[in-house]
């Protein structure tokens, strides 16, 4: 069946009808997901509500609605919520994308904590470069992105990206390992080491270097994208 990951009333019948026919899931996999590429100044607020709706709200439904339950059945059992590498390592051109995913880690983190006591495992999962419909979406691009760079950004993920199957491999593995984060797929890996080991500002060199090669970023011409961190802004009120 196909369900509206946004529309709760629609998660609770679900719901009701799997615990009816005894068939609830010892494995809840929170999955769907949407982008939007375009600068924090350019990103529409209808593309911020329906990123929130669809990334964040849809992984808040299924774990309140189906979570619960899952307790109950004193069965070993796991919820799977997919984050991305981008709440590790964000590019820019994705601010709406990457708030939405530190969101799932984040709220994964605590769901972990809040059901230490159960049998119920929380992952957060991190895929990378995955290539998948996500990057073909034509609703999540911002007007000042150029089709260039979009067709630029879809070439980059159908030549370099992981099948989606990848990524469903993973899961299985972690969750018989009994993993709390899985990083999958091209540049995950360096993203959560970048997180890890990298200060802030070598990461944000490192990442601008990278979104540019993958298609996120175009800079111009003399434009780092780290402008005005230069000097202290404490240090310029100070001078005056």
């Amino acid at each position: 069946m196909i369900l509206d990951v946004t529309d709760r009333a629609a998660y609770e019948a679900l719901a009701l009808d799997l615990k009816a026919k005894e068939r609830l899931p010892d494995i809840l996999v929170n999955n769907a997901g949407v982008g939007f590429l375009g600068s924090l100044f350019d990103t529409p607020v209808l593309a911020w509500e329906r990123l929130l709706r669809i990334n964040v709200m849809g992984v808040v439904h299924g774990c309140q609605i189906l979570g619960p339950k899952m307790t109950r059945t004193n069965k070993d059992a796991c919820i799977v919520n997919v984050s991305s590498a981008a709440s590790a390592n964000p590019a820019p051109n994705m601010a709406a994308y990457a708030a939405t995913k530190f969101a799932v880690e984040g709220l994964s983190d605590v769901l972990a904590m809040e059901l230490g006591h159960s049998r119920v495992n929380v992952v957060s999962v991190h895929p990378g470069v995955i290539n998948t419909a996500i990057v073909r979406d034509t609703n999540g691009v911002s007007p000042q992105i150029s089709a260039a760079q979009f067709e630029s950004l879809q070439s980059y993920y159908a030549r370099e990206g992981c099948h989606p199957s990848v990524v469903a491999k993973a899961i299985v593995d972690g969750i018989r390992a009994g993993k709390s984060k899985i990083f999958v797929g091209p540049n995950a890996r360096i993203s959560a080491l970048l997180r890890r080991f990298a200060s802030t500002s070598i990461k944000r060199r490192l990442t601008l270097k990278l979104s540019e090669k993958l298609g996120f970023w175009r800079s111009e011409p003399g434009n780092t994208g780290l402008a005005g961190q230069s000097q202290n802004p404490i240090k310029r009120m100070q001078a005056l």
